[in-house]
């Protein structure tokens, strides 16, 4: 009974970290500071690290560091604001006007000698640690020279594209200054869905979602090894293994296990324990199936009849 006891409050504990944890990054938003696992997904190490920063579209700032990409961008950018906000004609060659300037600008930046020097830099320093992480037979000093410049290149690379990002901002605010008040009532305009805004809403929700499921014991396997799974890909974004930096900002200090494979082993406990027919609506939705199910498996007896087959059979060997 007591063991019992604390399978129920450690599924409701797990539920409550979940959620709070959900609800933390859906308050974020609301207040106009959306959550994004961006730096999550950018700052990952280990061997499976290439995976985790693939699922960015752009995870090392190439788009805004190459001249024709970030002009492309620009001129994409452009073309689906005219088309959300549906500009007529003088508002096309303004926004046409407008692309021109920012090129300009483009070309006078990269072209300014320091900008050019920085640049330069941090492309041949990311050049170095994308082929040893790729290099299969690469020794172990490199690819730890490798984690170092990668945690060189986050550091410098806000740095690098701040004035960038800047201008960005500044042609896309100028563009939004043409729409007409009756344009300006279609929305704002939102740019293409991509991997990592979807990624955004189902780990907010997902977290929502797995927590309450806990708390309540509803579909708690199911929610359980969801919780297991998304602690699986926390883990093995920055796994605590030998040769592997501290993950930045990480409370204590931690070898090979941490806190986050701890709650994955708790959450497949729980998947594998009836805690929500104790204690949970799954008692009451699917308790009855579960005690017909237990009914067959019995003798008339009462007993196990797995149990009951495997003890005959082992009399009648005797």
């Amino acid at each position: 009974m007591l063991g019992a006891t604390f399978l129920v409050l450690l599924r409701v504990a797990i539920g409550w970290h979940f959620l709070y944890e959900g609800l933390e990054k859906y308050q974020a938003t609301v207040q106009g500071k959306p959550f994004s696992a961006e730096g999550y997904l950018r700052n990952a190490n280990g061997p499976f690290a290439p995976y985790f920063r693939g699922m960015l579209a752009d995870p090392n700032g190439l788009d805004l560091l190459i001249p024709e990409r970030l002009k492309k961008s620009w001129a994409d950018a452009a073309a689906g604001m005219e088309g959300h906000y549906g500009f007529d004609g003088d508002q096309r060659a303004k926004v046409k006007d407008l692309l021109a300037e920012a090129d300009v600008w483009a070309d006078y930046w990269f072209h300014a000698p320091d900008n050019a020097n920085d640049v330069a830099k941090y492309m041949r320093d990311l050049r170095g640690a994308i082929e040893a992480e790729r290099d299969p037979n690469a020794l172990s000093y490199q690819r730890e020279r490798a984690r170092e410049t990668r945690t060189a290149l986050a550091v410098d690379r806000p740095k690098l594209i701040a004035p960038i990002v800047e201008r960005t901002d500044a042609l896309k605010g100028a563009i939004e200054t043409l729409a007409t008040p009756e344009q300006k009532g279609r929305g704002p305009y939102r740019p293409p869905t991509t991997f990592l805004d979807l990624a955004n809403v189902m780990t907010m929700y997902g977290l929502i979602a797995m927590g309450a499921c806990l708390i309540l014991g509803l579909l708690t396997p199911l929610s359980a090894l969801g919780a297991a799974t998304f602690l699986g890909m926390i883990y093995l974004s920055m796994p605590p293994w030998p040769g592997l930096p501290a993950p930045p900002n990480v409370e204590g200090h931690y070898f090979i296990v941490s806190k986050n494979l701890i709650e994955l082993i708790a959450c497949l406990l729980i998947a594998t324990t009836p805690s929500a027919h104790w204690v949970g609506l799954d008692a009451l939705l699917f308790g009855a199936r579960r005690r017909r199910r237990l009914a067959r498996r019995e003798g008339p007896d009462g007993r196990d009849r797995e149990t009951a087959d495997d003890s005959t059979t082992a009399a009648a060997r005797l």
